[in-house]
């Protein structure tokens, strides 16, 4: 006799599609804004559900960014889509990668939830379509349902289209060429999934299957904007655009500068100069070109060119060192006085907003960073460091 389906507590990841063509306004008043309006209503809805459900918001377009990290305050995550950024079209499997590196941490945590992913998109972005189908069956084998709607466009029938990448993982998909659609879609979508049993995919019994398909997960490091690099060649190189490993904006092995080999973490963005990040891969327990950045543990991807270089440079310099761990710089957050808030000619270095003496506001010993206290507690949960300089945050 079969089981009963039950019902069970939800993480899921939103992965919104940034790219520069959700500004189009053919849905009034624009792509973006309609897709704004969709999360919301799915926002609302599902916590409105099930007040434990948790939900986590990614954008994805050229650059992919986690807004905010796993939370089920339904201000706290709205307030998080005021931090998306418009960028050039990205890759799919990039995206969803993404989500499920996030997803795959909390599942090492604490199993027996159900895990979701739900993308929101026009669907002009660039699929590579063997790596899309690895990480679709990663999140297939994980019990991963990943849910879709699609605003307008041409409906993709193909192997590989949203849909038959919805229907493999037990997902829903949606296509939608009117606005009050798929804005209503959002509360649809927020119903509970039915699942008649759990697997604990992080037993000691999976460990053989499961270390070969996170491997898979792994993400390049980000490349610095046109705007970055041009700054950095004028030699305007911030404490962010120092390599926080060799904590220079000179790699340490190749002794290029950091507009040249540069790149950052996509999930905490703390710089790296890819030869450093190269070193560090080498004490990694999957791959060689695969390893977990040393501040935020996210799963990176190291490109072979990187490898070969370092090689080959490592043989010339033996006595070239990279810092370890326990190395990295420390700070201190003071506290600045309630009467001096009102002089500070600078803004958050985590949410870039100003300062209206509406939080307390906390400056790094470091480097001068000034951040709100809501978002001081923010980026120590996330990094347990200042995002400006690197430095870890010791907290008395």
């Amino acid at each position: 006799m079969d089981s009963l389906p039950t019902q069970k507590i939800e993480d899921t990841v939103i992965l919104l599609d940034t790219s520069r063509s959700m500004l189009r306004k053919d849905f009034k008043p624009s792509r973006l804004a309609i897709e704004l309006q969709t999360i919301k209503n799915f926002i609302h809805s599902k916590l409105s559900i099930d007040m434990k459900d948790r939900i986590s918001i990614i954008t994805f377009g050229n650059v992919t960014k986690k807004l905010i990290d796993f939370a089920f305050e339904e201000n706290q995550l709205i307030e998080s889509l005021k931090e998306i950024q418009i960028s050039g079209r990205g890759f799919l499997h990039e995206g969803i990668a993404f989500a499920l590196q996030i997803i795959v941490e909390e599942m090492r945590k604490i199993g027996g939830k159900v895990a979701r992913i739900f993308i929101i998109t026009d669907n002009k972005l660039d699929i590579d379509i063997s790596k899309l189908q690895k990480i679709v069956n990663i999140a297939k084998g994980l019990g991963v349902f990943i849910d879709a709607c699609q605003l307008g466009g041409e409906q993709d029938h193909g192997e590989h289209s949203l849909k038959r990448i919805t229907q493999s993982t037990g997902g829903d998909f949606g296509y939608f060429n009117n606005s009050k659609a798929i804005i209503t879609a959002g509360i649809e979508f927020a119903s509970k999934k039915e699942v008649k049993e759990s697997t604990d995919y992080f037993s000691p019994n999976n460990k053989d299957k499961i270390a070969p398909l996170i491997s898979e997960i792994a993400l390049p490091l980000r490349r610095p904007s046109l705007l970055d690099i041009r700054l950095m060649m004028k030699g305007n190189v911030r404490g962010q655009d120092k390599c926080q490993i060799c904590h220079s904006a000179k790699a340490a092995v190749t002794g290029s500068d950091f507009f040249s080999e540069g790149r950052y973490c996509p999930s905490c963005d703390r710089a790296m100069h890819l030869s450093c990040a190269a070193m560090w891969a080498k004490k990694t327990e999957y791959k060689e070109n695969v390893f977990r950045c040393p501040f935020c543990f996210f799963l990176l991807e190291i490109p072979p060119v990187a490898l070969k270089l370092v090689r080959e440079k490592a043989e010339e310099l033996p006595e070239i060192k990279i810092a370890e761990e326990d190395e990295f710089h420390e700070t201190e957050l003071s506290l600045i006085p309630e009467e001096k808030i009102d002089e500070i000619d600078a803004s958050c270095s985590y949410c870039h907003s100003i300062f209206l003496g509406d939080y307390k506001v906390y400056k790094c010993e470091n480097c001068n960073a000034y951040y709100h206290e809501p978002c001081l507690q923010k980026m120590y949960k996330e990094i347990n460091a200042c995002r400006y300089c690197g430095a870890k945050i010791n907290l008395k």
